[in-house]
């Protein structure tokens, strides 16, 4: 029985290790095979054995039968033994041989390290880098191989293997070690990973990436940063040497066009003129291009009023049409918000480009700029701008070269029209960084039509649409010939509640006056045919009742000056300078006008009168401001010194910052200017020395510089410059800036901020309050993005350190009203803290719109943002 009983053990045993399942896990397989083997023969032996045993004293039929089969399992046991051993050997070779290969193959190579004692050797070391090299360096299990073998074959340096033994030594303690390694003509990035076990590390598996592409890209790029570094700085002193006389040709035309010449001078000053305004044009072009080519470009985003873009625009454009008998027409939609949020500036430069063209290139028809609100959605608008012209066209096979840097459609339209080639690439490349593109559509001798559409936020401070809610009871006539023209009059006048009528002649305005109609307005297009040079026009005139009638004349600059020469008694009421803008008929209709001499409404032309204007020879001047200059160059020193002397300063020039600094003690002066490149002391050494002493803590200092690669503001603010003019000055922008920092103006005029205080708390340094306001509003121009996605990652800890050094600095700049909105913000956000996304207490998010909006506030009041 017990016989029995130990046979059916042995072949149920035998069964279940005939059909026991394989083992699929390459990784488990290889630890278990030698376990199972070992356990598979020793089972068998006793087996064996034991079945011999009971064989041997067994008689009865069923147990032989039984033996029988034992035997023959036993022996198929033995087979299968031996096949699976074979095969499992088989497989192992394989894969074996495919992890070989794919090391082979990989693009650097990989290498297995051991340690024996104090040495390290290869187990494996193979890669696509090595057959590159023409090395076989595959090393069997079985063989060690040294670290001092691989050196010598890579030609490796003493001090570099015992680098590199430090490196292993590393990884060999449990750090993941990366580290670059140069060897013959390749660069290798080395990463080292310790494989660890019971805490021990039992070998460090070794990569090498070929990293000598990237490497020689690197280098390559470096070189053209440098190269585009080295050109950015030549094209900004090569801007410098040009501006420099071509500030001095701009300013002697303009103080020549004011004296007594004949009629073929003049005409030979406008041509001059005209030539140095390309001249800039082309350099501003050039610099700006380079700025694009190295990455430099520099993009705002700002609150302002689209109409005052626009006007400042028109008086631009203004002066380039010169002789051309064309219209420039400006057409905008009132529904268009009265204040938007993006960058005035680059929008302004492309639209100007374009209408520059479009004048250039057009002879006879008109230039029309058209503003279009396309939709309104969540305080954002979509504006399409749209230059069209009736210009020479542009072939459909050479549209694809407008915007090709340095090409024109042929070389003939280069040495009729004129340029470089740069206008419409700034133009695109500005489009698109300020979310826009550039598109044209045209037909050649017909017509071209460029137009470009931008998604702007609704200003904060002026969400209200342009329309015109000032309302004029009366009448208007307007004598105009150009459609387009008659339009936008229309459109204008009848938004002011002025009815209006229309002619297109000179008779039908004889007419319109004889049939017994009053006027409040009449607006006459002075260079309309039939107008100028009649004697009836005289007689015309004295049929209206000045008293009651005003007589607007719409011209050009060009024309305005010999309009005005003629006598009283043919003269208008004022002036209305070409293009016409909304902002500006909406000033010449509603303003008092003096009844003595015309007056001329165009750009910026009332501002300027009124702020800083040349003062006419018999009023009282009731204060002389005194300003001290530098400047070496003479005819510079003598254009300067006329611009000022005729808006009633008292000018003292001298040559250099060392003359300057001697003569700064020789009385109380209200300003000094400076040009930053000057010979033996520059204008920012000069700027610190003044600063260097307390008496000068209040003394402005402006500078110039025709060097646009020193027109960076920290830079200037660092030094105790407060402002800088960049040449050729702009009379406009020097008016505007004077007008600031006379008297520290502009401390009056900012918002929110208790500036005489601040500024005693800084030991009275005006430039030193200048710089921390300037850097404030860098750093929290954006406050609300910050907090905003600091909160929707669930980071409320990180917001209110961001508030808190806020809330910090607004109280170093006396921002009392500012500070109480941080305080109320700072209490609703830690109360936020019941929920994690803020929810529970929303009422947080419309305090973070106050504070952003008192901090857009003070940045709109500065004078330099």
């Amino acid at each position: 029985m017990v016989r029995d009983l130990v046979l059916y053990t042995i072949v149920i045993l035998l069964i279940i290790l005939i059909f026991q399942p394989p083992v699929t896990s390459v990784r488990l397989h290889l630890i278990t095979q030698p376990i199972r083997q070992t356990i598979t023969r020793v089972f068998y032996g006793v087996a064996g054995i034991l079945f011999l045993y009971v064989g041997i004293n067994h008689r009865m039929r069923i147990t032989c039968v039984l033996e029988l089969g034992i035997g023959l399992l036993f022996i198929a046991m033995i087979v299968r033994v031996w096949l699976i051993k074979d095969t499992d050997e088989q497989r192992f070779r394989e894969q074996n041989h495919d992890l070989l290969n794919v090391l082979r193959v990989q693009p650097g190579f990989t290498f297995k390290l051991e340690r024996s004692g104090d040495v390290f050797y290869y187990r494996l070391l193979g890669g696509d880098l090595l057959k590159r090299m023409g090395l076989d360096m595959q090393v069997s299990y079985n063989r060690r191989k040294p670290v001092e073998r691989l050196g010598n074959i890579f030609e490796l340096s003493a001090e570099t293997l015992e680098q590199l033994d430090e490196y292993y030594k590393q990884a060999w303690f449990g750090d993941q070690t990366v580290f670059e390694l140069e060897f013959w003509e390749y660069s290798a990035l080395v990463t080292l990973h310790p494989v660890r076990a019971a805490g021990v590390t039992r070998h460090v598996i070794g990569h090498v990436m070929d990293i000598t592409e990237y490497k020689a890209s690197e280098h390559k790029r470096k070189e053209m940063d440098e190269a585009n570094h080295a050109k950015s700085v030549f094209l900004a002193h090569m801007s410098h040497e040009i501006r420099t006389p071509l500030n001095g040709i701009i300013g002697l035309s303009k103080l020549l066009n004011k004296t007594e010449l004949t009629v073929v001078q003049k005409d030979y000053l406008h041509k001059l003129l005209a030539s140095s305004r390309t001249l800039s044009s082309m350099l501003n072009n050039v610099l700006d291009f380079s700025k694009m080519e190295a990455g430099r470009l520099q993009l705002e985003r700002l609150e302002f009023e689209p109409e005052k873009m626009l006007r400042h625009l028109a008086d631009t454009v203004g002066t380039l049409l010169e002789k051309k008998e064309i219209e420039v027409i400006f057409i905008t939609d009132p529904l268009l918000p009265k204040s938007v949020k993006g960058d005035p500036f680059r929008i302004e430069q492309v639209l100007l480009n374009l209408l520059t063209n479009a004048v250039k290139f057009t002879d006879r028809g008109h230039v029309l700029l058209q503003v279009r609100m396309l939709s309104q959605q969540n305080e954002r608008i979509g504006v399409s701008f749209i230059v069209e012209d009736t210009g020479i066209g542009i072939p459909e096979s050479s549209v694809d070269k407008l915007f090709v840097p340095f090409t024109q459609v042929n070389a003939s339209t280069s040495r009729r029209y004129g340029g470089s080639g740069l206008g419409l690439a700034i133009s695109k490349h500005l489009a698109e960084a300020i979310g826009g593109s550039v598109e044209v559509e045209s037909r050649l001798g017909e017509y071209s039509r460029f137009y470009f559409n931008l998604e702007l936020d609704i200003g904060k401070g002026h969400a209200e649409s342009t329309r015109i809610t000032q309302q004029f009871n009366g009448k208007a006539l307007m004598v105009v010939q150009h459609e387009l023209l008659k339009y936008s009059l229309n459109e204008i006048l009848q938004s002011m509640g002025i009815e209006t009528y229309t002619v297109s002649s000179f008779r039908e305005c004889v007419d319109a006056v004889h049939n017994g109609e009053h006027y409040d307005w009449v607006i006459v297009d002075m260079g309309m045919n039939g107008i100028r040079g009649l004697e009836s026009w005289r007689q015309w005139l004295q049929l209206l009742d000045r008293q009651i009638t005003r007589v607007i004349g719409l011209t050009t600059v060009f024309q305005m000056d010999e309009i005005a020469a003629g006598d009283a008694d043919s003269s208008v009421d004022a002036f209305l300078s070409k293009p016409v803008t909304r902002e500006a008929l909406l000033e010449v209709i509603g303003s008092r006008l003096e009844e003595e001499k015309p007056v001329s409404i165009n750009g910026h032309t009332v501002d300027t009168h009124t702020l800083m204007g040349p003062r006419d020879e018999g009023e009282a001047v009731v204060q002389r401001f005194q300003i001290l200059i530098a400047e070496d160059n003479e005819i510079n020193r003598m254009v300067i010194a006329e611009f000022l002397i005729e808006r009633s300063f008292e000018v003292t020039m001298v040559a250099n910052g060392r003359e300057l600094l001697e003569s700064l003690e020789l009385r109380a002066w209200d300003l000094v200017m400076l040009d930053l490149n000057m010979p033996e002391l520059d204008g920012f050494e000069t700027a610190r020395h003044i600063r260097r002493k307390k008496a000068f803590n209040r003394l402005p200092i402006i500078a110039f510089t025709a060097d646009a690669a020193q027109h960076k503001l920290e830079d200037c603010l660092r030094a105790g410059i407060n402002a800088v003019l960049l040449k050729p000055v702009h009379e406009l922008n020097a008016a505007k800036v004077l007008n600031s920092w006379i008297h520290l103006t502009w401390l009056q005029q900012l918002h929110g901020i208790q500036a005489e205080q601040a500024i005693a708390s800084m030991d009275g340094k005006v430039y030193i309050f200048q710089f921390a306001l300037y850097k404030w509003i860098q750093e929290y121009q954006n406050l609300d993005k910050r907090v905003m996605m600091k909160m929707d990652k669930g980071q409320l800890s990180a917001a209110l350190r961001l508030i808190h050094s806020l809330k910090g600095g607004a109280g170093n700049l006396y921002a009392s009203g500012l500070l109480a909105k941080i305080i109320e913000l700072e209490k609703q956000l830690k109360r936020s803290r019941a929920t994690s996304t803020g929810e529970l207490y929303p009422d947080w998010r419309e305090s973070l719109s106050l504070v952003q909006k008192e901090i857009n506030q003070i940045k709109s009041s500065v004078p330099w943002s």
